[in-house]
């Protein structure tokens, strides 16, 4: 089971890594680099990178140095630094990153103090730690892994090469693809909030029959929770990412390869497009939808179906240049209003005048 990353104790050229991340070297390329460090921070012989010019006055304390630039980088590298000219700095970080750490991982088996059903089907090249419960006609798949203290509900399946990371619940009939990561804390399946209304002011609460299903490499973040649907499934898509600590409600449907900041919460039945990007903080409300490429800027409210690809921000979301607009005109009224007070005063100057003249 992957629990935590081991360092590698290597080395690489720069022509090494250039080669990796399809760059092009430049500089004092006779460095040897030993490890991935962030560039506020850099040590010699590491590698960092940027992509933000507020992080460039950090390039003077890169000595002896390599620095992942962008291809339109203007800058030259001093005397002891490398750069490597990259069409994506960030991406291509992520790769050397890989070069010095391995993900760590336990035997198959299963351990003594799992409670496990009968009727449960366990790949024998999976790992099952200490503490999981797993309910009747559960399928663990090869090479998955459930962790620590977790619990699967009956009828629940997980995919190929799957990750549960320590305390995760999955709720009855969950599905989970291949290749997901679902971190701890991570509940899958529970009931939505879904009650009626009556006429003395309580509630009845609705039967919740439906689940969730989540396809192939999904990585869902720590105390995320996603509810089962009513009927049918609450739905995630191939690829989407969702950080720690939002809530999807039921019958949500969320497009292959959007990306959720955490503490979004989307409400029932709403529906995201594909390649969608909300910020943090994002609420959308129930029964609407976003189409493809939606870009939503942080602790913006969603209030209305979205259909036209874009950039969108503010309480309820506006295109972007007309919020701006309108959040450029609002910082202008104390001065307009102040503005507006003197013309008064002038006006009933003038008026007071045209009375005596008359």
């Amino acid at each position: 089971m992957v629990i935590f990353l081991k360092f590698l104790n290597t080395s690489y050229t720069i022509h090494t890594i250039a080669s990796l991340v399809d760059g092009e070297a430049v500089g004092n390329t006779d460095l040897s680099i030993c490890k991935p460090g962030r560039i506020e921070h850099v040590e010699p012989h590491d590698i960092t990178f940027i992509v933000n010019k507020s992080y460039e006055h950090f390039l003077a304390e890169c000595n002896h140095v390599c620095v992942l630039v962008p291809k339109n980088f203007t800058k030259q590298p001093t005397e002891s630094q490398a750069f490597i000219y990259v069409d994506n700095p960030h991406a291509a970080f992520a790769k050397v990153i890989d070069l010095y750490y391995l993900e760590d991982s336990y035997e198959y088996g299963i351990h003594p103090s799992a409670i496990i059903a009968s009727t449960a089907i366990i790949h024998p090249e999976s790992t099952i730690q200490a503490g999981v419960v797993i309910e009747n006609n559960c399928t663990v798949s090869k090479g998955a892994v459930i962790g620590y203290n977790c619990v699967l509900q009956s009828n629940t399946s997980i995919g190929v090469h799957t990750i549960l990371f320590p305390s995760v619940v999955c709720y009855s009939d969950t599905v989970i693809g291949d290749n997901c990561r679902i971190h701890s804390g991570a509940v899958i399946g529970s009931d939505g909030f879904g009650y009626v209304e009556q006429k003395d002011g309580s509630f009845i609460k609705i039967t919740h029959a439906g689940n969730v299903h989540i396809k192939n490499d999904v990585e869902i973040g720590a105390n995320t929770t996603i509810d089962r649907a009513v009927l049918g499934s609450t739905l995630i898509e191939n690829g989407v990412k969702l950080d720690n600590l939002i809530q999807i409600g039921h019958n949500v449907s969320i497009g292959e390869h959007s990306a959720l900041a955490g503490q979004s919460a989307i409400a029932g039945s709403a529906h995201i497009g594909p390649r969608n990007r909300f910020g943090g903080q994002v609420g959308m409300i129930g029964h609407i939808s976003t189409t493809d490429k939606v870009i939503v800027y942080g602790q913006s409210g969603i209030g209305k179906t979205i259909d036209k690809p874009g950039v969108y921000f503010g309480s309820p979301t506006q295109d972007r240049m007309s919020e701006i607009r309108r959040l450029t005109a609002s910082q202008q009224l104390p001065d307009l209003i102040k503005t507006i007070h003197v013309l008064q005063q002038k006006i009933e100057i003038l008026e007071q005048k045209m009375i005596e003249l008359s």
